[in-house]
């Protein structure tokens, strides 16, 4: 092995250097500058700052950054395998619209979503004054309506967002597994679902999952607008409401460990894992016909 990597090597050294390579070096030169910058500014004098924001708020932002990046993985995961499954495998009326509708969310920035959702849930939006004027209710204390500006609201609008990540991946993944695979777990009266359509596209959703944890580390509008703070909030907030660059750029460490930490996680997930397999003669995978009520369930799984 480390035969043929010097053999590599020497041959790569004897390539001669052109304009090409020099504009690769230029490139990555732009793309590693900011983090760079990031990193040496990281080891200046912050004037004790961090050593107080590691006494107090930190460990609030680490939590609310893991709290919202766990429940959104976990809600953006069921949204989109079940609606990528629903859509691959079954054949019902809406299908061709819903494949691709299903996909806009990702068109739409997270905080314009969280001001929809706060608008149309919050006590003066439209649900909750209709159930007052349905009820009779009179003040909140004649009932209970969970509250949208919170963690778990941050949750249910950024996992609404963020699931196509996982979605298109996976739709792609269950398309691509061989056809033959299905028809001998129905053979064997087998899950197609659990015991071959999902331990298959396992990659692929460790893929989109770690996707959708890196936009939920770096969103700023939705925990801004819910005032949940976050590693991301408390930068800006060290940055520009303090006015010391140093400890923000140090809280940026922080997170980029988080981000270094789930490539990490995504790539032992993938090693030496190559499920998924296609080829020119592989049979078409057979759609499967739902009665009615297996219609309305499919359109429920979808919306």
């Amino acid at each position: 092995m480390v035969a043929t990597f010097l053999s590599q090597f020497t041959r790569a050294q004897r390539r001669p250097f052109d304009r090409w390579s020099g504009g690769v070096i230029v490139l990555c030169g732009l793309i590693l500058g900011p983090v760079i910058a990031v990193l040496l500014a990281a080891f200046g004098d912050s004037a004790g700052l961090w050593s107080h924001l590691y006494d107090t708020v930190l460990g609030r932002y680490v939590s609310n950054t893991l709290i919202l990046m766990a429940g959104v993985g976990a809600l953006a995961v069921g949204f989109g395998v079940s609606s990528a499954w629903v859509i691959s495998r079954y054949d019902f009326a809406g299908r061709r619209m819903l494949e691709w509708m299903l996909l806009l969310p990702a068109a739409i920035p997270a905080y314009i979503i969280a001001y929809s959702y706060t608008e149309f849930f919050e006590y003066a939006g439209p649900l909750q004054s209709g159930l007052r004027h349905m009820f009779g209710w009179q003040s909140p204390r004649d009932y209970w309506f969970p509250e949208i500006r919170s963690l778990g609201g941050a949750v249910l609008v950024m996992a609404s967002v963020l699931y196509p990540y996982i979605y298109m991946v996976t739709r792609i993944a269950f398309r691509l597994t061989p056809a033959s695979l299905f028809e001998i777990a129905l053979v064997h009266n087998r899950s197609q679902f659990w015991q071959v359509g999902l331990p298959l596209a396992r990659p692929a959703i460790m893929a989109g999952l770690a996707l959708v944890m890196m936009e939920v580390m770096s969103d700023f509008g939705t925990v801004e607008f819910f005032a949940i703070e976050t590693i991301t909030l408390g930068i800006f907030n060290v940055w520009l409401g303090m006015n010391n660059l140093v400890a923000a750029a140090q809280i940026s460490i922080v997170g980029f460990g988080f981000i270094l930490a789930l490539l990490g996680l995504e790539l032992y997930a993938r090693s030496r894992q190559q499920y998924v397999a296609s080829s020119r003669n592989q049979t078409p995978l057979a759609m499967l016909t739902p009665t009615k009520l297996g219609v309305l369930a499919c359109w429920m799984v979808c919306v």
